[in-house]
């Protein structure tokens, strides 16, 4: 019975990472249009990836990158209102700011491109087509995440530690900065790990905020790409992200161990 349920957790395995396999088998091959199993190996397609997919990556890096910073300063102070402040203020914060994760994301792209053309209309300001915009939009879906990771962070910290810190001399800033502030780090970084991925991936929103000349990001420029052949340079560049993200997930496990940093609190 043991050996059939390992069986089928291989199986499992197996078909998660099919696909992964696949890409990267078939970026290495050596027809002009995929064939799988490659004839024949090559590294080629690496050094004739196209300056569209290099620039778009760039442009979701830019804005995950952006979006992230922006969430976690944001996000930290937003969800220390929450976990500390009284009466309904920090509930109805509380409801908006989870609000995101609950509507899909193609419904908030089409309220913000038309928030964005109501802008337009009053004011003359062009957003959409725009990186300011394109930025904007991913702040909306990865808050959430800064803030639920900030959160689950703050409910293990004892509020002693930061009382005791200022009994023993410490203004409440600093008590805040150097006391409060590192014990959540865990639950922050996950949060702004989480928000990182969530404008990555993002496409719904990036179809009605982007699709301007430096705010095409990698998925939208992959799927314009595949709507006309599935190039082996596109293997070839999502090999390249493959790669990438199993480091940053491995650079992960070994700073903080990932089951801790998943729950977002210390080991302990």
């Amino acid at each position: 019975m043991k050996a059939l349920f390992r069986l089928l957790i291989l199986g499992i395995y197996l078909f998660l990472m099919a696909p992964l396999i696949f890409v990267i088998i078939s970026s290495v091959g050596s027809a002009a249009l995929l064939a799988f199993p490659p004839r024949e190996l090559t590294l080629r397609w690496y050094r004739q990836i196209s300056p569209e997919l290099l620039n778009s990556l760039w442009v979701s890096l830019e804005a995950a990158t952006a979006t992230t910073v922006i969430c976690t300063i944001l996000g930290v102070w937003i969800a220390l209102a929450i976990a500390r402040g009284r009466g309904p203020a920090p509930r109805l914060l509380r409801a908006v700011s989870a609000a995101p994760l609950s509507v899909p994301h193609l419904a908030i792209g089409i309220a913000l491109y038309q928030a964005a053309q109501l802008s337009w209309d009053f004011s003359g300001l062009e957003i959409v087509g725009t990186f300011w915009g394109l930025m904007f939009g991913h702040c909306v879906i990865a808050m959430p995440f800064v803030v639920r990771g900030t959160l689950v962070g703050h409910a293990h910290v004892e509020a002693q530690i930061e009382e005791a810190a200022v009994s023993l001399g410490a203004s409440p800033w600093r008590a805040l900065f150097e006391v409060a502030l590192p014990a959540i780090r865990p639950g922050l970084v996950s949060g702004a790990f989480l928000a990182f991925l969530a404008s990555f991936d993002d496409v719904p929103v990036a179809l009605f905020m982007g699709g301007g000349e430096h705010s095409t990001t990698f998925p939208l420029q992959v799927l314009e790409s595949l709507e006309y052949s599935l190039k082996p340079d596109i293997m070839a560049i999502s090999t390249l992200v493959i790669l990438a993200s199993v480091a940053l997930v491995l650079a992960l496990e070994h700073v903080f161990g990932l089951e801790h940093f998943l729950r977002g609190h210390p080991p302990g």
